[in-house]
């Protein structure tokens, strides 16, 4: 239980004084009130879901290629894809070949089908090509995580591009 006292000061102003147990009470909860409010002010906002917008109408660049044996770095900047989400179609640069598809994405599930590229051979880039295009054709989950675009199969990181 607390005490609440009124005194008055001697130009006549009102003052109310509380038990000192009761105002420490209150220092503690105001306190602890703002180490709240701080801590969830300063956490991680939550993960944003990529969606087939969010990956549409962007040139994403190549930069990896993850295969069972090995990560291969992408030596050629000029291989990209773009997907054009009115038409479900993507295409871009194998890094030699100009290539298309068309795809369909269901939530956070895309596939690509009828992959066909043009058919000239350059001899520096088309071993990384030919791995594109058969780990291109085994994707089936996206996600947009710090600005890179990630192809899975499944649980398995395949392609890895950025903007």
């Amino acid at each position: 239980m607390f005490t609440i006292r009124i005194m008055r000061s001697p130009n006549g102003k009102t003052y109310w004084l509380k038990n000192n147990i009761f105002m420490k009470h209150i220092h503690f909860l105001f306190i602890t009130g703002i180490f709240l409010l701080n801590a969830c002010a300063s956490s991680k906002s939550p993960a944003v879901i990529a969606t087939e917008k969010s990956i549409s109408g962007i040139n994403w660049y190549l930069k990896k290629i993850y295969m069972p044996e090995a990560a291969l770095d992408i030596s050629n900047p000029n291989a990209y894809i773009k997907l054009d989400a009115t038409k479900n179609s993507a295409g871009g640069k194998g890094g030699c070949n100009n290539y298309g598809s068309s795809y369909s994405v269901n939530e956070q599930q895309i596939t690509f089908k009828n992959i066909f590229s043009t058919k000239m051979f350059c001899e520096k880039f088309q071993a990384e090509e030919d791995a594109y295009f058969r780990q291109l054709e085994k994707v089936n989950r996206f996600d947009v995580k710090d600005d890179k675009l990630l192809l899975y199969m499944d649980n398995a990181l395949l392609l890895q591009f950025e903007r």
